[in-house]
């Protein structure tokens, strides 16, 4: 991917991201040079309280084909197999509500299309009933029939819902219960043995299990209810058909699979039905196999994975566990953290970091090692997989990084330290002996990146435009300001110079030759250097309302009054007040989810408090400024950048004050002087803008840094001791 649209990870290897929201130092037991990993657990869905996404149902494919299998004594068991390529989709036999059953095939697409856009999604399934095709339309996967009824009550308040699905009047709620009839050597005769009972009208199935030598048998169950008391009914239903079978409730504690019949993804009633795997839950691992290549999950970005996947139920929820060998996990994570245009030493240094990280986790999610996010590693599988990472993962094989004692260090990383790495007590406020705040070359985010001018719309607002669609017009206004035209029509004009569409949406669009004045100009918003806003005095004190501050009477203020060691900021006041926060990084979260906490705060008509205080020296220079005076004789400060304009009629310059001379009263040339603190004011129609540098928590490693110092000349080795201090590579 282009590095001008790429970032490496938003907020890397935060041991729990949970735990810096509740303010404490993600705990994890000490581990002295750990055994050494063949496998590890990747948690692609699953419901838990540090991570939560949920299916109902998933869509696996595999070019080279499927064997779908259980775990049985610690040992794969073969239940089914499909020729490649294969698709099939994958369930709990679970509680659900069958909201609609029809022999219309589109009044279920209807119902189900409408469906997707509620919290709990669905799928079809198509079966035969008294010589008719009928499809049921299935609506979420519960724990308990109480907690499918209510969310049958709750999907028929919707009056589409409630319309397609004919008032509910079809509606039930099926379950794991069913009835056993019997069990064959062979499919062909668990087949004929459905197919007789369908056309009685009675609900038979084929459900998947082992003998007692663990080899597949073909036994035919009937019903899915969710009640005793419906299972007896269905009993009494059926005892006249199979008179001389008991029809005992099927075991469901040994493993099982359902096979069913989904039409979900069908286009039309004449295309043919993919198999739909029910697993049984409990303690249960249903495990999805390829021979070759990698298994797609179609519900998860359509990603493919290396390994098995692995289906269960956690906390009355489908979980899909990608199962596969621990190095190439690897592959996966210095593929979806780094680019392939990168040096080797610093794809080395991601894959010993992110090795020693994993292990350092453990078994953290209980049945999981890790998931596939940013909670822990960016993992995208075998889908972004480039071999110059799969390279530097082999190059590194078995390596962790150690303290001097020996001990498996917690390898933070981030995508960009802004320059300076975070010291721990800016993010948790506790101390942690091998991370320090240390120098980082991580300006090379910018390079490539375009200049976006700061223009002056005629209706008085302002906002930034990519220069490539502007150009000059060779004029300027009374004021002497550059005037530009678009070169096009439909250009965006944003509030900050950078492209998203959500957090950054257009403000105005210019017409084809719109004329603007030229006010600045920046670069564009990168890993490096960032500009977020502007913010109403309201939209941050609604931001800030959590904080534990009173804005009963609105944002007035809002200033830095401490810096952390590496400048960057650890306590903010609003209104004169201190804003409260379980720990520093949380800062940007709350201030709207900021790529880092090492910023400065400018309001329209005033300045931010650069010279607020700090732990120590290096804040007061990472806050340096000039101040201006106006014209009202007040002093405003212009932060550590100006644009200064020359007669050629070419855009505005930036140039750093720390770079510039001044001239004194007194006539004598000067160096810019800090003016005294003072924070923006919130009146009617102030604006704030955090302008910033580095993205992420800072801690640790900077990828962007490790970049640059390969760049440099340093190997992997001296990349890694430059981060995090006293340590050791070692063979784990």
């Amino acid at each position: 991917m282009p590095l001008k649209t790429w970032l490496p990870r938003k907020s890397a290897a935060f041991a729990a991201a949970f735990a810096l929201i509740a303010g404490t130092l993600p705990a994890a037991a000490p581990v002295a040079h750990a055994a050494h990993w063949d496998t590890i657990r990747v948690a692609l869905l699953m419901n838990a309280s540090k991570y939560t996404l949920i299916e109902p149902a998933v869509t696996l494919t595999a070019s080279a084909g499927l064997t779908i299998g259980v775990e049985n004594g610690g040992v794969f068991a073969p239940l089914a197999t499909i020729a490649g390529p294969a698709v099939v989709r994958g369930s709990l036999d679970a509680y659900s509500v069958m909201l609609l059953e029809t022999a219309d095939f589109a009044a279920a697409k209807s119902l189900y299309a409408k469906l997707a856009t509620l919290p709990n999604d669905g799928y079809i399934l198509s079966r035969s009933k008294a010589g008719k095709l009928l499809y049921q339309v299935y609506y979420g996967s519960f724990g308990s029939r109480e907690e499918a009824d209510s969310f049958k009550t709750q999907a028929l308040l919707d009056p589409a819902v409630a319309s397609l699905a004919q008032g509910g009047a079809l509606a039930a709620i099926s379950g794991p219960l069913h009835l056993a009839v019997a069990t064959y050597a062979t499919e062909a005769q668990a087949q004929a043995q459905i197919a007789s009972l369908a056309l009685a009208g009675l609900p038979a199935e084929l459900a998947l299990q082992l003998d007692a030598t663990g080899k597949p048998v073909y036994s035919v169950w009937l019903g899915s209810v969710s009640t005793p008391q419906e299972l007896a009914a269905l009993k009494q239903q059926a005892a006249p058909l199979l008179q001389g079978l008991p029809l005992p409730q099927a075991d469901t504690s040994a493993p099982y699979v359902l096979r069913r019949a989904d039409v979900t993804a069908s286009a039309s009633a004449t295309d043919a039905a993919v198999a739909h795997y029910a697993a049984g839950g409990g303690g249960q691992k249903t495990l999805f196999r390829t021979q070759m290549g990698g298994i797609a999950v179609k519900e998860h970005f359509a990603r493919a994975y290396r390994g098995d996947l692995e289906l269960s139920a956690f906390n009355n929820r489908l979980a899909l566990i990608n199962v596969l060998p621990f190095e190439q996990y690897l592959y996966g994570v210095v593929s979806s953290e780094l680019s392939a245009s990168w040096p080797s030493e610093a794809l080395k240094a991601q894959a010993v970091a992110a090795r020693t990280y994993a292990i350092r986790q453990g078994n953290k999610y209980q049945i999981a090692n890790v998931t596939d996010t940013t909670l822990d590693q960016a993992y995208n599988g075998l889908s972004r997989e480039f071999d110059a990472a799969v390279q530097a993962v082999d190059a590194t094989k078995d390596e962790v990084l150690v303290d001097q004692s020996g001990t498996l260090i917690t390898p933070f990383y981030s995508s960009n330290a802004g320059g300076t790495t975070a010291d721990p007590s800016e993010v948790w406020g506790t101390p942690i002996p091998y991370l320090k705040s240390v120098p980082s070359p991580d300006d090379g985010a910018t390079a490539g990146k375009l200049p976006w001018y700061r223009v002056s719309l005629a209706d008085g607002r302002s906002g930034y435009v990519r220069s490539d669609y502007l150009k000059s017009t060779g004029q300027k206004n009374a004021a002497g300001q550059l005037i530009y035209e678009s070169t096009e029509a439909g250009v965006n004009v944003r509030p900050a110079p950078y492209v998203d569409n959500t957090s950054n949406a257009s403000i105005y669009q210019l017409s084809a030759k719109e004329r603007v004045t030229v006010t600045g100009q920046e670069t564009e918003s990168n890993a490096y250097s960032w500009i977020r806003g502007p913010y109403t005095a309201a939209e941050l004190a609604a931001k800030l309302s959590s904080s534990g501050v009173d804005l009963s009477g609105g944002l007035k203020t809002l200033e830095v009054s401490k810096r952390g060691p590496s400048g960057r900021v650890i306590e903010l006041k609003a209104n004169g007040q201190v804003v409260k926060t379980s720990n520093p990084d949380a800062l940007r979260t709350l201030l709207g989810s900021l790529p880092s906490t090492r910023f400065e705060i400018e309001g329209s008509g005033s300045y931010t408090n650069n010279a607020a205080s700090a732990d120590t020296g290096a804040a007061g220079a990472a806050a340096s400024g000039v101040a201006v005076a106006s014209r009202d004789a007040s002093v405003k400060a212009g932060g550590d950048t100006l644009f200064v304009l020359s007669g050629s009629g070419d855009p505005p310059t930036a140039r750093k004050t720390a770079d510039l001379t001044v001239l004194g009263a007194n006539g004598a040339a000067q160096a810019p002087v800090q003016p005294p603190v003072q924070t923006p004011g919130g009146a009617s129609g102030q604006t704030f803008v955090f302008k910033g540098t580095g993205f992420g928590h800072g801690l640790g490693m900077s990828q962007w840094g490790a970049r640059g110092y390969a760049e440099l000349g340093y190997d992997y080795t001296r990349i890694l001791q430059a981060y995090y201090y006293g340590v050791t590579i070692v063979k784990e």
